[in-house]
Order: C-alpha cells, then sequence, then structure tokens
C-alpha cells in the first residue's frame, strides 16, 4: 500500500514536472540524487566527477521529463540517464587525456623495466581498442562490468534489462573482444 501512495505521488510530480513546474522537479530530484551520486561514484570512482554528472543527468531529465510516462517509475529511467552520462564523462576524458593526479603509481624507481612496461602498455592499448570496436550495447556492459566493477544485478538495473539479458550480452560481449584480440595479437 505504502509504495502505491508513493508512486502515485512520484507520478503526480512527474505531471507536474513535465507541465514546467519546477519545484515539483525539485522534489522528484531530492529524492532520486542520492541513488543517482552512488551510481556515478561506482562507475567514475571520482567525487567530483560523480557530482557534475548527476548534475548532468538531472538537466537531461529536466528537459525531457515532458516524454517520460508518468505511470512508470523514475529511478531506472534517471539511472539509464546516469549510466549513459557515466560513459560520456570517462569517453571525454579519454579523448582530452586524463590528469596526471592519480596515477603517481605509473612512474616508479623500482618498477618493471621499459620493455615489461612498453609490451604492457601496449597490450592494453589493443584491449582497448578491441572494447571501442564492439557494438555500442556490448561497449557500455564490459565498460560498466569490467573498468567500472559493476555486478551484473546493478548494470541491469542502470540499463533497465533483465538480469538474464546482460548475462546473455556480456557472454557475447567477452567473445567478440576474445576474437579480436586473438587476431590483433596473433
Amino acid at each position: 500500500m505504502k509504495s502505491n501512495r508513493i508512486l502515485s505521488w512520484e507520478a503526480h510530480l512527474i505531471q507536474r514536472a513535465a507541465q514546467g513546474e519546477g519545484v515539483a522537479f525539485e522534489l522528484l530530484a531530492d529524492l532520486h540524487r542520492p541513488a543517482l551520486r552512488s551510481l556515478a561514484l561506482r562507475m567514475l570512482r571520482n567525487s567530483d566527477d560523480a557530482n557534475d554528472v548527476v548534475q548532468e543527468t538531472l538537466v537531461k531529465a529536466f528537459r525531457a521529463i515532458g516524454d517520460f510516462d508518468p505511470e512508470r517509475p523514475l529511478r531506472p529511467w534517471l539511472c539509464r540517464i546516469c549510466a549513459n552520462c557515466c560513459v560520456d564523462a570517462v569517453r571525454g576524458k579519454r579523448r582530452e587525456g586524463e590528469p596526471l593526479e592519480g596515477h603517481e603509481n605509473l612512474i616508479r624507481d623500482d618498477g618493471p623495466d621499459v620493455d615489461e612496461s612498453a609490451g604492457d602498455s601496449i597490450e592494453r592499448e589493443q584491449v582497448l581498442n578491441a572494447v571501442e570496436r564492439l557494438p555500442e550495447r556490448y561497449r557500455r556492459i564490459i565498460f560498466m562490468r569490467h573498468f567500472r566493477h559493476m555486478d551484473v544485478n546493478e548494470i541491469a538495473v542502470a540499463l533497465g534489462k533483465p538480469e538474464g539479458t546482460i548475462k546473455s550480452w556480456l557472454f557475447r560481449a567477452r567473445a567478440m573482444l576474445r576474437k579480436d584480440l586473438q587476431v590483433a595479437m596473433g
């Protein structure tokens, strides 16, 4: 009974926000901001980036709230927007080049020799290139699972898909990567 009351209250706020009522959207944002921040932190592992992504998520949601069906739960939709914004943020960082902060451990005097480091770097680059060649849905799942260390159920919630679908896509994505890397390295 309580969950129905919450959903109907949320649906009422969605309808009011869709009509342009900023206060209604702020109430929705306040309700879901902690979950969005948690998702962004898990995916990005950086508090400032997570805050930026949550803000971007809410701006995008505000712009699109008029097209959202108020009878559906809002959180999965917001989480999907947030996950997409996280992926975009990581892509943007890769293009811009990440700052050296947090990467001090890569420069060590007692580390492996230069040839070994270069080999690891080349292999990592080949893996990243292979991931980039995957179709979008597989690339996103590989990124979420292996680069952000999300569980299958977290990915399912973020993408709004059943766990079985996520497992199937993950299996296919890994098989495609294996095949691509065998060709690239072999």
